[in-house]
């Protein structure tokens, strides 16, 4: 049974043009439009075949003047974007045409020596009607297309040798095929625009958004965001780009060391008339500023370092404006915490905010593994030490092999010093332990201005004490410590040392870890004379942890055995500078008490008076010198005694070249080899 048609057929909306098809079937034409230009020219003279071949390409678009020129929406908008004028808009088309047309391609193919690149040279523009003494002008090095890479001069043969490149992004750009950028666009959404606000910065975030909106900053828009890691930054420069502009392209200035690079940076700013986001600049990078920068009248954002304002703000011609993210209390972290996990009791909450300065980034990093801890074990929600045990994994994998921990297994009263040392070892724990609370702005310290954090300074021989000492600080206020391993971080290539450095000090500060520096001599030596461009780049290494180590809010030991090779600038920074000498007799004694077993568990013949005054070790060769006695001890099965500790000194004596007289043992000499150091130990 047929059955008539409804009298009002419901109308369905229109499917969205497909990009794609719309270039598809733009390329046929554009093929005749470019096969027109060459046989209207009048400026080249081909073989019969070619020629015929031409003009079965322009067949189709006879009718078509060669002064005329197809709409193309993509590229109107990629030529309105960088000013491009009508010829330089046609020869854009005709490279980019080449570039995704295997028939342009062909077509200008037939123009060259047989086997000669398909892609077209300089020397071929005036086959398209174009002026070449004009395009010489137009694609020097300074000109928009070539500064901006729209077009890049590919060869280093004679000038009309060269072929003309255009780049992906720029090729799907001038067809209309949008999301294809050099750079990753982010579009800006509702969540950028509402996003929380680290608290104490959300009324200057919006004081700022509306002068910008209302347009009362001079010039375009040049914002420095400064603050530690994870201190929520990034979101307050989304904030702010949200209100500005649709789009924003965001990347790290380091990502932008090549001149391709930071011509893609610029053409994917003005092409989507964007807002440009750029992330944690170093020293070395600072000087790329006013390249990047370079021909943009976009808003620009940078996200940087706590401090960082005035050496950024002075390598641009723009008025600067500083926003400086507060670091979090231990309170606002805690509300972090509960928002993310109220499960976590109060107790919980508050001793990982002590210990971790994470924000929203980090606090989510930790939940989902401290998440997947918990479900592994059958737990559906994780417990204050599944989170405390996440935060250390993640602070660890932070440090990305640059640094290791360290195992803080001694004590306050297991170190053995002078008296004038161990006096600036309590003031280092002390500091540490009440610093934050006393110099703070509106502690009963504040008018100093001292700030946050400590730089510890401990110098002397090898086996004083300097390590057991950063042990011993970290452990007393509870700080996990890292031992930099500056093999890995020092690097020959420029700006790499410097950010190693700055996310081992920001992670430091964010994660309540001392950092240790052994040998800190070999990164805060003496800044030479600049003799070339080694000396320049190790200079602005040392600049960087000059200021980077004034800027540090957390607890630095440095440790050098030649404190005479270190610049005098890090030591006007030292807060608490400790030397340890080696230990005279009675320091020796107590040493070597320390660390024998107590009386009852070894020998009652070991007589301390003997080895410890007429023998000048320092503390780590007694050490040694009594894990072999130990050693000797277990291979007779017999208590530590005399015997066993004479020998271990007196091994430890030849290691290190300084065998005295024999006779300074008095009736233990007989166990031992002469002053010669020749090789019998004597036996029992």
């Amino acid at each position: 049974m047929l059955r008539a048609p409804p009298l009002f057929a419901a109308t369905r909306p229109a499917p969205p043009p497909d990009p794609v098809a719309a270039a598809s079937a733009a390329l046929s034409e554009l093929n005749g439009w470019l096969a027109a230009r060459i046989l209207s020219s009048g400026r080249t003279t081909l073989p019969p075949e070619r020629a015929a071949a031409v003009e079965r390409a322009a067949g189709a678009q006879a009718r078509m003047r060669a002064s005329g020129r197809p709409h193309l929406p993509g590229l109107d908008r990629v030529s309105a974007a960088m000013g491009l004028d009508d010829a330089e808009r046609d020869l854009l088309l005709a490279a980019a045409l080449v570039e995704a047309s295997p028939e342009a391609a062909r077509l200008i193919a037939v123009m060259g020596e047989p086997g000669a690149s398909r892609r077209m040279v300089l020397g071929q523009v005036a086959a398209l009607g174009f002026e070449p003494a004009d395009f010489l002008v137009r694609l020097r090095p300074d000109a928009p297309m070539v500064d901006f890479g729209l077009v890049a001069l590919k060869g280093d043969g004679p000038l009309v040798t060269r072929e003309l490149a255009v780049p992906p992004d720029v090729t799907a750009a001038v067809l209309g095929l949008r999301g294809a950028s050099a750079l990753p666009l982010r579009l800006m959404n509702d969540e950028d625009r509402s996003r929380p606000l680290p608290p104490g910065i959300a009324d200057r975030v919006a004081a700022l958004t509306r002068m910008l909106t209302l347009r009362e900053m001079p010039g375009a828009p040049f914002i420095i965001v400064t603050g530690t890691a994870d201190s929520g930054r990034r979101d307050i420069a989304r904030r702010i780009a949200a209100s500005l502009r649709p789009t924003a392209v965001e990347a790290p200035l380091a990502d932008l060391a090549e001149p391709e690079r930071q011509a893609a940076f610029r053409r994917t700013v003005r092409m989507n008339d964007a807002v440009a986001i750029l992330g944690d600049p170093q020293t070395a990078e600072l000087e790329m500023l006013r390249a990047i920068l370079r021909g943009l009248d976009s808003p620009v954002i940078v996200i940087a370092p706590a401090g960082s304002f005035a050496p950024i703000a002075a390598r641009v011609d723009r008025v600067a404006v500083s926003l400086d993210v507060p670091r979090s209390d231990v309170s606002e972290r805690a509300e972090l915490w509960r928002q993310a996990i109220p499960s976590v009791d109060a107790e919980d909450r508050t001793r990982i905010a002590q210990r971790f300065a994470f924000g929203r980034a980090g606090i989510g990093r930790a939940l989902r593994l401290a998440v997947t801890s918990a479900r592994i074990e059958g737990r559906r929600i994780p417990t204050g030490d599944d989170l405390l045990a996440a935060c250390d994994q993640i602070r660890t994998a932070e440090f990305d092999g640059s640094a290791q921990r360290m195992t803080c297994t001694f004590r306050r009263e297991d170190i053995v010093l002078r008296r004038e040392t161990e006096a600036e070892l309590d003031l280092a724990i002390a500091w540490a332990r009440h610093g934050s609370r006393l110099f703070a702005q509106d502690g009963p310290g504040g008018a100093l201005g001292a700030g946050h954090g400590l730089a510890c300074l401990f110098s002397g021989p090898p086996g004083t004490g300097k390590t057991m000492a950063a042990q011993i600080v970290a452990r007393q206020v509870d700080y996990a410590l890292y031992r930099i391993d500056l093999s890995r971080v020092i690097d020959k290539f420029i700006g790499e040392s410097e950010k190693r450095l700055a996310a081992l000090f920001d992670e430091a500060e964010r994660s309540r870890v001392a950092l240790f520096f052994d040998e800190a001599d070999a990164c805060f030596g003496k800044r030479t004379e600049l003799r070339d461009s080694h000396d320049r780049y190790a200079n602005i290494t040392i600049d960087f942890l000059l200021q980077r180590l004034e800027s540090f809010e957390g607890l630095a030991i440095l440790a050098t055995n030649l404190v005479g090779n270190m610049d005098d600038a890090f030591l006007r920074r030292i807060r608490v500078r400790a030397e340890f000498t080696p230990p005279g007799p009675p320091e020796r004694k107590r040493i070597w008490d320390r660390l024998l077993p107590l009386p009852g568990s070894r020998s009652d013949d070991i007589d301390i008076a003997i080895l410890s005054d007429a023998f000048e070790l320092v503390g780590g060769e007694i050490r040694n010198a009594i894990y072999t006695a130990h050693l000797l001890a277990a291979g007779e099965r017999e208590v530590l005694a005399m015997r066993h500790c004479v020998k271990g000194l007196w091994r430890e004596l030849a290691k290190i070249g300084r065998l005295p007289d024999r006779t300074r043992l008095g009736v233990w000499q007989h166990l031992v080899a002469d002053e010669t150091g020749r090789s019998r130990l004597a036996g029992r």
